[in-house]
């Protein structure tokens, strides 16, 4: 039997309310969501309580699943519309609370009403990109997955099946490649 066959004669009993189907399409489905939602996220206690909603909602409307697409669509479809409901209440969050931000932080971006600092940043991100775009394949990967996405070494050598060595070797060379080059007056003269 196929996964998604599987899958639906799995969500066919969750529909009925059978809490060994649920747990079994919980486990089967648990890593997958997780990532994804914490992917989105970044934050994994956020992320728990986004996967916990959205196993809720399987279970809540497991009946109306019409069948249109694979089940693993579905529920990451329902996460999606988790993430989105989690994002909005962040921001809700964010302007209903004030917190200091260090003066690094704030020095980090360009004032928006500085076109010079604008262009400047825009240049350093082109750069960035070119550069990333301009590593060998295996290094490139690893800064996507670590840097980029956020994973963990772990989950990085996991996916690249390597081990947990060869990736922070990769990731140090890519970032030594990744180094801005040194500007006249900064102490690191060309």
């Amino acid at each position: 039997m196929n996964a998604d066959r599987a899958d639906r004669v799995l969500l066919s009993r969750v529909a009925g309310r059978d809490e060994v189907a649920f747990r079994d399409l919980f486990q089967r489905f648990y890593p997958r969501v997780f990532a994804f939602v914490h992917r989105r996220l970044r934050d994994p206690d956020t992320a728990e309580e986004v996967v916990a909603d959205t196993f809720f909602e399987v279970w809540r409307g497991a009946a109306g699943f019409e069948g249109k697409s694979r089940v693993s669509t579905w529920v990451l479809g329902i996460a999606t519309f988790k993430c989105r409901e989690a994002h909005r209440a962040r921001g809700r969050l964010k302007r209903s609370s004030v917190a200091a931000t260090p003066t690094e932080q704030l020095a980090a971006y360009p004032d928006e009403r500085d076109l010079e600092a604008q262009l400047i940043a825009r240049d350093e991100l082109r750069w960035t990109k070119h550069r990333i775009d301009q590593l060998p394949e295996s290094q490139r990967k690893v800064v996507e997955l670590a840097a980029v996405d956020g994973e963990s070494t772990e989950v990085v050598a996991r996916r690249l099946r390597v081990s947990g060595g060869t990736v922070k070797s990769r990731l140090s060379r890519a970032r030594r490649q990744l180094r801005p080059p040194a500007q006249p007056g900064n102490g690191k003269e060309v």
